[in-house]
């Protein structure tokens, strides 16, 4: 975050020198969309742009710019609840030095998975139509909203959403355990095999196989919608309501 920090600064300040004009601010107590270095992209002609989220309102938001510089440029109000602005610091060939806030403008794909699951469920008489629809009401917005990159332990970069997304969908395929790895287990199971420990692998081959089906059976129990809720509160508490492009 420092580092992050510190390289916004250096960039802000190499632009206000050469234009000798003012410069966006980072919002107060918002977060880098990715963290460490790749929170920056250069576009083609060398410019820098920093991307920022923050679950304060848009209004609070859009007060500080206008407050630091002026009114938006433009501004879009798409009416269901999304919203942009740009504000411009200087005009310039061919991306201005600017701050763009966009409200609601996200697009995670991670909900409309979860809901094509429980509809699964609604087909096979697990939970009813009602309930599915209950939850798609209380829970779609999250379709809209923005979540940090991270990188998972392959070092891929991902979207929070998706990761947590896919630790429940582990945690369901392994029986409703976290603590279990079925790839990692099958994995050493071959390994075993392959060095001649044949009997030690049969036998973590077949715990691993056992584990499948429970996981098969928890997929389609009542107890799984439980799972993909506490699967929607965990991505509801990591979700961000604004994203802030600068533009240096």
């Amino acid at each position: 975050m420092q580092k992050i920090q510190l390289l916004f600064l250096l960039m802000a300040a190499f632009v206000a020198k050469a234009d000798c004009q003012k410069v966006p601010t980072m919002y107060p107590g918002a977060v880098p969309l990715t963290a460490e270095d790749e929170n920056r992209n250069r576009t083609r002609e060398g410019y820098a742009t920093f991307s920022y989220l923050t679950r304060d309102n848009y209004s609070n938001v859009r007060s500080y710019y206008v407050n630091e510089n002026a009114e938006p440029r433009y501004e879009q109000d798409e009416g269901d609840g999304s919203k942009s602005a740009f504000f411009s610091y200087l005009r310039r060939m061919p991306e201005d030095v600017g701050v763009t806030v966009s409200k609601r403008q996200g697009r995670s794909r991670v909900p409309s998975r979860i809901f094509s699951k429980l509809e699964g469920l609604v087909f096979h008489g697990i939970i009813t139509k009602d309930r599915l629809s209950e939850l798609e009401r209380k829970y779609s917005y999250l379709e809209g909203f923005y979540f940090v990159n991270k990188k998972d332990e392959s070092g891929k970069v991902m979207s929070v959403d998706e990761a947590i997304y896919n630790k429940y969908e582990k945690k369901i395929a392994s029986g409703g355990s976290e603590d279990i790895d079925q790839e990692a287990m099958m994995e050493k199971a071959a390994q075993l095999i392959n060095s001649g420990r044949i009997q030690e692998g049969a036998e973590l081959m077949k715990r691993a196989v056992n584990q499948q089906l429970v996981g098969a059976e928890l997929a389609l129990s009542p107890e799984v919608v439980d799972i993909w809720i506490e699967c929607l509160d965990e991505i509801a508490s990591n979700a961000y309501t604004i994203l802030i492009h600068i533009q240096l």
